[in-house]
């Protein structure tokens, strides 16, 4: 059996296809910018601390995939079903990010940040948010159902409508616009 292929700290630019043969690929510190790998298989691979910057890694495939410290600035992220990925080691980052009908569900998501993203139609079912932000997103339309959010930041986010009883929310922040958004179950008419 041959170890697997290891990059160290390496720049991808403008690749139209995944470097990477070798299924569990390892990625350390390196920087993927302007690449396109949509509907690419990247199951088993290993990123840790690496940037992904103005990609579209749209419907990829990430079974057992690892993401250790990894950010997203400016990426097309549609659709991906992150609940495949490796758990044990989750920590990502996203900024400028669009990860409309992305799947979150039954993550440990604690102290992740969305920073200006559209995070439309996205699930977040039991997944665990605590501690997280989501400033200036869009979450219209998003999931979250027996979600732990508590400590999550939405002071800033908007179009988001759920549940307080449906979800865990000690300490969670909304501005008072938020509150719409809170109340909505209950059809009350708020100026």
């Amino acid at each position: 059996m041959t170890a697997p292929d290891y990059f160290d700290g390496r720049l991808f630019t403008a690749l139209r296809a995944f470097v990477a043969a070798e299924r569990g690929a390892v990625f350390c510190g390196c920087t993927f910018k302007e690449c396109n790998f949509q509907g690419a298989d990247l199951a088993s691979f290993s990123f840790e601390d690496c940037v992904f910057a103005d990609c579209n890694l749209s419907l990829i495939q990430v079974a057992g995939t690892a993401f250790k410290g990894v950010k997203f600035e400016r990426c097309k992220m549609e659709g991906i079903n992150f609940f495949d990925c490796c758990r044990t080691v989750l920590s990502m980052h996203f900024l400028q990010c669009d990860l409309r009908c992305a799947s979150f569900a039954g993550l440990p998501l604690k102290r992740t940040d969305f920073t200006d993203c559209s995070v439309r139609e996205a699930v977040f079912s039991k997944a665990d948010l605590s501690g997280s932000s989501f400033t200036r997103c869009d979450l219209a339309r998003a999931v979250f159902q027996q979600t732990n959010l508590e400590k999550t930041d939405f002071t800033t986010a908007y179009n988001f409508v759920f549940d307080p009883e449906s979800n865990r929310m000690r300490k969670a922040r909304f501005s008072v616009y938020g509150l719409p958004g809170l109340l909505e179950k209950y059809g009350l008419e708020i100026e």
